[in-house]
């Protein structure tokens, strides 16, 4: 994974990492543990990707942020769950969806994009050709609402607009029509 910032950093990643997984367990990796090759795992801020399950209703997941290599999965029981669970989290740089149920995606979208800068929206026909998740591109939002930063890091224009809602779609033509169908907003001005 290579090094995060500092020491200081490290360590805050792996109180992060333990106070998520009290509410489960780690599936993937220690933070206590680092693999090198030719470095000192005492010197050098480094850590391993570590994947938690945890339970979905605690709150840790929801509230504490370990910004490193560190991925958490929550359960969830429908639809509106989901929906539920990816709000506790008052904001996110960018959400995946992956599926190709039109009706479902659709459905989360509508739910959630209020509460992310960009989703990140994958489905048969574009897993080959992903950027893949959070990746910061230029010509879309970078930000979320809440603790995500306010939608400005890629500053601009960006950051004059940070008091309207809007949400980045990346998603294949088939789910963007799906979604322009169920919901197809005001018409287009005339000449």
């Amino acid at each position: 994974m290579g090094a995060v910032v500092s020491l200081a950093q490290r360590d805050d990643v792996r109180r992060a990492a333990r106070a998520i997984a009290e509410s489960g367990r780690f599936v993937h990796g220690d933070p206590q543990k680092v693999r090198l090759v030719d470095a000192d795992p005492e010197r050098g801020a480094f850590l391993d990707a570590l994947l938690i399950s945890a339970d979905p209703e605690a709150s840790a997941p929801h509230e504490v942020e370990p910004f490193g290599p560190v991925a958490t999965v929550l359960a969830y029981r429908d639809t509106g769950h989901a929906a539920d669970l990816l709000a506790r989290g008052r904001g996110s740089l960018a959400a995946s969806l992956v599926g190709d149920d039109l009706t479902w995606t659709t459905a989360v979208v509508r739910q959630t994009a209020p509460w992310h800068g960009r989703l990140h929206l994958l489905d048969s026909v574009t897993m080959t050709q992903t950027t893949g998740h959070g990746s910061p591109l230029p010509a879309l939002r970078h930000g979320g609402p809440g603790r995500a930063g306010g939608g400005s890091e890629m500053a601009g224009i960006r950051g004059v607009v940070d008091l309207m809602q809007r949400t980045a779609l990346q998603a294949s033509p088939r789910l963007l029509d799906s979604l322009r169908a169920a919901h197809p907003g005001p018409p287009a001005p005339s000449a």
